[in-house]
């Protein structure tokens, strides 16, 4: 059964300051009337340990008990213990941010277990607060007549809009193409070369990774959409906006302005060995607010081709209806892997819920943009809401550098 576009439960104003004891008291027990089941299906199928919660001098452990979630004062035997600041725990239970998120800034405190407990408990926690399964033995993929989805498909402009809307809710994700012109890839491309030489580590306006033979190189360029005038005519184009209207088959999807950062250009060399060049699997809700954004849509641009020579999207078939946690993705994952491989021109979508990675190049570069639809705000929203995850995001090249490179400084 395929899921709504629009899957938002929370809105920033009702936001408010959470305490572990009032959340055990007051919060918790409705929680594990609404959901419980779910979470203690997801305990058992990934052998997951109890969790221990720890704010100050007061400790609680969450396990299974029976068909539900359970609450005890203390330690369980056997927990993997996280412990929080006040702050921290208040974001956390209302999901603004996730231990992903804390992993990812370097400042979760936990002890007693892996990251992949940690990564598990990131989707039992989320399946508490959403009633999202993390397991789901009945899942199945159809199109809209009942018959199997044939999961690499490709999609044209002539194809039954409706056919392309189902397809997304269905799976998570889109391959087009015909929508853009591939003969404005070798344009943007040359765009991308010339502005290159002009963009400088620790700018704010480009990522940058380390090469196998210690070079560093920009991989990802921010405001570019001002440096490439084909690239602003495809995204004022009719033809996007007959793609955001088909995508959003109903729904209020909405386009960023043509201008700043609503298309970043990403270039994917060969050899990178530190930086976030190409990232494994992941969710773009996956540091928090999924209840608050879900589902964004993004689209990428094939500037080049795609292949596994060098390198390609790949995406859990599914995973924004199963709450697979990223750890196991990596590894162990029990939906179907798809790799999307692209011609110059091709498009990809994904959901913002929907696993997906970048494989390495392994022979030659691979230059990629993305841009994206986004749901329409709602009364009681913040535009501000998301901005310390956007910050932490922005942040993540100079993470992976000083991770390899503890003496490395920014420059001033």
């Amino acid at each position: 059964m395929s899921v709504a576009l629009d899957r938002r439960t929370r809105r920033d104003a009702d936001l408010r300051h959470v305490d572990l004891e009032a959340f055990v008291a007051s919060d918790f027990p409705g929680l594990a009337a609404r959901n419980g089941s779910v979470v203690a299906r997801g305990i058992e199928a990934l052998k997951a340990p109890p969790l221990a919660v720890e704010v100050g001098d007061t400790a609680w452990s969450f396990a299974r008990s029976g068909d539900t979630l359970a609450v005890v004062p203390g330690i369980a035997g056997g927990a993997v213990v996280v412990n929080l600041s006040e702050e921290e725990f208040s974001d956390w239970v209302q999901n603004q941010r996730s231990f992903n998120s804390m992993l990812t800034a370097r400042n979760l405190r936990y002890r007693g277990g892996t990251e992949r407990d940690i990564s598990v408990w990131d989707s039992l926690w989320l399946a508490l607060l959403e009633g999202w399964p993390v397991v789901d033995d009945a899942i199945a993929f159809h199109d809209r007549h009942g018959d199997p989805l044939a999961l690499d498909r490709i999609f044209t402009p002539d194809d039954d809009p409706a056919d392309i809307a189902h397809f997304l809710r269905e799976a998570g994700y889109l391959h087009l193409r015909g929508w853009v012109d591939p003969a404005d890839m070798r344009r943007i491309s040359d765009d991308i070369d010339r502005v290159l030489p002009n963009r400088q580590e620790g700018d704010g306006r480009s990522w940058w990774a380390t090469l196998a033979d210690g070079t560093r190189r920009c991989v990802r360029l921010q405001e570019f959409v001002e440096h490439s005038p084909t690239t602003a005519a495809i995204l004022r184009s009719d033809r996007w906006d007959r793609l955001r209207r088909v995508i959003a088959d109903g729904d209020d999807l909405v386009q960023a302005p043509v201008e700043g950062r609503c298309v970043e250009a990403l270039v994917k060399p060969v050899g990178v060995v530190v930086g976030p060049s190409d990232v494994s699997f992941h969710r773009d809700c996956h540091l928090g607010r999924h209840a608050y954004r879900c589902s964004g849509t993004t689209v990428g641009i094939s500037v080049t081709g795609s292949s596994e020579a060098n390198g390609q999207l790949r995406v859990i078939a599914g995973s924004h209806r199963v709450l697979m946690p990223v750890e196991v993705a990596k590894t162990e994952p029990y939906l179907p892997v798809v790799a999307v491989p692209t011609l110059p021109g091709d498009l990809t979508v994904h959901l913002s819920c929907t696993l997906h990675e970048a494989t390495p190049p392994r022979l030659e570069e691979r230059r990629v943009m993305y841009a994206g639809f986004t749901l329409a705000a709602r009364d009681g929203d913040n535009a501000e809401g998301g901005r310390a995850l956007t910050e932490l995001r922005e942040r993540v090249t100079d993470i992976l550098r000083d991770d390899a490179d503890p003496t490395h400084t920014q420059p001033a």
